[in-house]
């Protein structure tokens, strides 16, 4: 079982029965049963947000022991305010409560075996493991991530296994992130059961007519030394055109989500997922309920993996970033027909950590941690971006990303773009759009346009820019962290001035 995720139907799932609600004289129960005692109670009925929020904690106490950092405080205010139209409260408790409660005991037959298979534990010969679901299998999920109802990870992990994080106030929160993910969470879970114009409803659709697909890939040792000995001696830059755009401030509206044919970079930790705060993974996959039990199938990332999601239709838009970031708009309302709609089973989540350049040490002078030693380049270039970059179908028409690995992570800007730029050429990408917000990212912008014009149309080698990134480490302190693009040009003989 230790490579398999427990579902909290598996028989194997016990705990004392706190609260007395099965009568036995057992030390411990079967969870499912505990869990079916407490959602379908006539004489603790939830119908109203106390008797909900009750339920909850006697969900994750009956589970856990306890609470995780104490009360949910959070969700009671988000709760009061979401529900505070009297017509919409008794839709949510009269309607919607009583089908989530029937879908989440639906998971003894939508997941017979009571386990989810770990990503990690099996892969092809091409490296390759791929889980597929109905979006009726994932909305059962989402919701026993919503009421806290599944075991903890049989693996190592800082992912959370639900969604307690958005319950609790703590110093870490940011509360406009907050309620723009459980807004996106109750947003989904009030459509899960709404037609869409004359079609099926979300939750109904067949797994062939949309699959929630997630992929980890993995890349060998002989791959990467192919890749760079041969394939980056002849892929040219410039067969991957730079688009740049530049916004006051970021947002997660679906231009910037590789929607419909493309891919969007997700910059994530190698233990992804979902949390409190604004981090640009956690606004992607807060906004996106169906990603959410990505955590659930897969270990920490190594060096040579990524996972890729597909499908998972987002339900809002947050505008911001970290302790800015806050709601935008909700997403249904704005998409009224249902080609719209169905685009989005093809949306493509490349989830890729960076480097963490802080925890490890620099051997020499160089003050851009990125380039030395040699294998930091390979293993960002070829070990993530590439591997996430490249299709196993027809490649992606665009990628958008951005300052992958730049912010917490203490990446050099100039490095990662250039790298990305040689990935998605090597992986045969005809556009890369870099999206950069914010004032204090413009200038990068305008100057990174500038560099990428003067490379445009030259017969300049992702093999040559490889090496003259690495050659970097050679001139020590004579190459600033700000000027890459300067030192590149001259390497590359485009004659760059900044």
């Amino acid at each position: 079982m230790a490579n398999r995720f427990i579902l909290p139907s598996s028989p194997v799932v016990r705990c004392q029965d706190r609260f007395d609600l099965l009568g036995s004289d057992e030390d411990e129960v079967p969870f499912w049963d505990l869990l079916t005692a407490i959602l379908t109670s006539k004489s603790d009925p939830i119908h109203e947000i106390a008797s909900l929020l009750d339920a909850l904690e006697s969900i994750a106490i009956s589970l856990r022991g306890s609470l995780l950092n104490g009360n949910y405080d959070t969700l009671h205010e988000f709760f009061t305010l979401y529900l505070r139209d009297a017509v919409r409260h008794d839709q949510f408790f009269t309607n919607s409560w009583p089908f989530l409660v029937d879908l989440a005991l639906e998971m003894p037959t939508l997941f017979p075996d009571g386990t989810l298979p770990s990503l990690s534990a099996s892969q092809d010969d091409n490296g390759r493991s791929t889980a597929t679901f109905s979006r009726r299998q994932i909305a059962c999920l989402v919701v026993h991530q919503f009421l806290c109802s599944l075991p903890p990870h049989p693996w190592d992990t800082e992912s959370f296994v639900d969604l307690q994080p958005w319950y609790i106030q703590s110093n870490t929160s940011h509360p406009g992130a907050v309620h723009a993910y459980l807004t996106a969470l109750f947003t989904y879970l009030e459509h899960l059961q709404q037609p869409i114009q004359g079609h099926t409803s979300r939750i109904d659709s067949s797994i062939e007519e949309w699959p929630v697909t997630f992929t980890l890939r993995s890349i060998g040792s002989n791959e990467v030394d192919q890749i760079l000995e041969n394939e980056a001696s002849s892929t040219y830059l410039s067969s991957t055109s730079i688009e740049i755009c530049h916004l006051e401030e970021s947002q997660t509206k679906p231009t910037y989500l590789g929607f419909p044919d493309g891919a969007c970079v997700i910059s994530a930790n190698k233990c992804f997922g979902y949390g409190p705060t604004g981090t640009q993974e956690e606004l992607h996959v807060g906004i996106s309920p169906e990603s959410y039990p990505a955590v659930l199938l897969t270990r920490p990332l190594s060096d040579n993996q990524v996972l890729i999601c597909q499908g998972a239709e987002p339900m809002v838009s947050i505008k911001g970033y970290g302790r800015d970031a806050r709601l935008d708009q909700t997403l249904p309302s704005s998409i009224s027909t249902p080609e719209d709609i169905y685009r989005w089973k093809d949306r493509t989540m490349l989830f890729m950590d960076a480097l963490e350049m802080d925890i490890i040490g620099v051997d020499t002078n160089a003050f851009i941690p990125d380039i030395h030693p040699l294998t930091r380049l390979s293993r960002d270039m070829i070990l993530k971006a590439y591997n996430a970059f490249h299709s196993d179908a027809q490649p992606y028409s665009h990628i958008v990303t951005g300052l992958w690995g730049c912010g917490a992570f203490g990446g050099n800007k100039y490095v990662k773009c250039l790298l990305q730029w040689c990935a998605a050429s090597l992986a045969q990408v005809p556009a890369l759009r870099f999206v950069f917000a914010g004032s204090g990212q413009q200038e990068f912008a305008e100057e990174f346009a500038r560099f990428a014009l003067r490379l445009t149309g030259k017969h300049v080698t992702a093999r040559q820019v490889f090496e003259a990134l690495a050659a970097m480490k050679d001139f020590g302190d004579k190459v600033s962290a700000h000027g890459v693009f300067d030192y590149m040009g001259n390497q590359l003989g485009i004659k760059y001035k900044n």
